[in-house]
Order: C-alpha cells, then structure tokens, then sequence
C-alpha cells in the first residue's frame, strides 16, 4: 500500500527481487503491484503451531481473491461451519487443518506453555482449530476472510474487519485504518474505525463523513463506519500487523472516548433516504 502510493519511478524495476512472500495483500492491489513493481507477490498462511504454511504458489496464481492454497498431503484442511458439520464451498466456516487422519499432530508444535487444557481445547476431532475464517471454493483452493476475533456481528451480518481495514488505507487521505466491533444495544455491534490520517491531513468532521461516503460507494451500507475515531498512531505487532488489541485499554467503551465522531444515523439500507454530510 505504501509503495502504491509513491510517485511512479524508473527506479522502482532496477531491482533483482524474484518474489515477496507473505499474507494479507489487498485483492486489489495485488496485480496492481505486480504490474508496476515486475514481481509476484506470493501469498501465504500460517500459524506458530502449525510448523509449516499453506500457500497460493502455483501459476495461474488466483490473486484477485485471498486465495491461500490448497489441501495438500502433510498439510490437510477443511472448512467447519459454526456446528462443526463440513461446510458447502464457498461458504465460510472456520478453518481446520492436519498433518493426516493416521498422524494428525505430526509437525505441529507440541503445546501451549503451561497451558495444557488450551492444547487440547484447540485440537478436537483430529484437527487444529485455527480461529480463522476462511472459505473453500468448488475448485479446492482455499480463501482467507479474516480471524475469527476480527468478525464484527451486525443485525444478523458478518462483516470481516479486514474488508473494511482494506478499503479505507486505499484512500488517499488515510495512513492507518483499524476496523473493531463495540456494542450496539440495537445491533449486537456495530463498526467503529480508527484512523490516521497522512501527515499534514485535518482531522475533520468533513473528512470522517468523506470517509463514510467512501466506504459505502465500496462495501454493503451495513459494513460502513458507524463510529470513527482519529488517532496519531496505532500499535503494531513485531511483525508489523496492527495490533487492535491494545488500541482501547481492557474494559474501555470506545464509544465513550473523547472526539469520537457518531455516523450510526447515515448508514441506510438501499431504497432508503440517502446519506447526509450535514
């Protein structure tokens, strides 16, 4: 995204690079990037406890999609849906994995530290628990939504906060952005963003509503910002993800921070009267 976002340069192919490895590339950035930069940008998953990755590394690679690979022997997956029953593809469910039905812990780590009762809430029915929510489609190949923490539950919606993260860094305005649920007493939750903006850019009222007016041109209304918040910085990980959950202390209401801006009443289903900026 960063590097999207630079002014083209006859430089920026004067590289001997082959390939970045890694997760979480926008769909569409993706060929963007590849297109501009002369390299692929290979996409992966993985987990500590797994010991190994999965990964969409075979041309014709789907990088219009979270495509992350396949089932394959040593490393077998499955989507689950919310009653452990195998999921329909294309429908998303958490994300199962294995070595194999004869081995199925072969490779993985060995435990969680002290913690033995977590080890084996995660491994039920032969296979590892990831947390994340994924999608398989027809074909096999399997597609990341996002972590199962991450899911923000609307009036009966699932909304995935790294749709939302994505669509909302694309503006050109926007450095940082954090999607996270808080209760709504209506809704279950509702969506609240954090965002910093690009060095030199007003942390205005106009520019939350221009926000808003951005993400419902992208996305479903009901996965537009209901509540925004500015922010100087957002905490990163060691390896450089956003760390949602140190934003807010533990036990804090985000709707009762200081400036934070309301924009429930502008989220309208179609059909419906249209947004207003007053």
């Amino acid at each position: 995204n960063i590097l999207l976002k630079l002014p083209p340069s006859e430089d920026e192919t004067r590289h001997k690079v082959r390939f970045g490895f890694g997760s979480g590339v926008d769909p569409k950035q993706h060929r963007r990037f590849e297109e501009r930069f002369k390299f692929p940008l290979v996409e992966l998953w993985a987990m500590t406890e797994t010991g190994r990755i999965m990964s969409d590394n075979h041309e014709p690679r789907a990088i219009d999609t979270r495509a992350i690979g396949r089932s394959v022997p040593g490393f077998e997956a499955k989507i689950v849906d919310d009653h452990g029953a195998d999921a329909p593809p294309d429908l998303p469910g958490e994300l199962l994995i294995r070595h194999s039905a004869a081995a199925p812990r072969k490779g993985f780590f060995s435990g969680y530290l002290k913690n033995e009762k977590a080890t084996e809430d995660s491994w039920q029915g032969g296979w590892y628990h990831t947390g994340d929510v994924a999608v398989c489609d027809a074909s096999g190949m399997f597609h990341f939504v996002d972590r199962a923490k991450n899911i923000i539950r609307r009036s009966g919606e699932n909304i995935a906060a790294a749709e939302i993260d994505a669509v909302l860094i694309e503006h050109p305005k926007v450095k940082q952005a954090a999607a996270l649920a808080v209760v709504d007493e209506m809704r279950e939750e509702e969506v609240l963003v954090c965002i910093v903006p690009q060095d030199g850019v007003e942390k205005s009222e106009a520019l939350a509503h221009e926000l808003f007016r951005w993400c419902v041109d992208r996305l479903a209304y009901f996965k537009a910002p209901g509540w925004l918040i500015w922010r100087d910085s957002l905490p990163l990980t060691t390896s450089q993800r956003l760390h949602k959950i140190q934003i807010f202390p533990k036990g804090a209401d985000p709707r009762k921070e200081p400036g934070i801006i309301d924009m429930r009443a502008l989220k309208k289903a179609p059909g419906k009267a249209s947004h207003s900026t007053k």
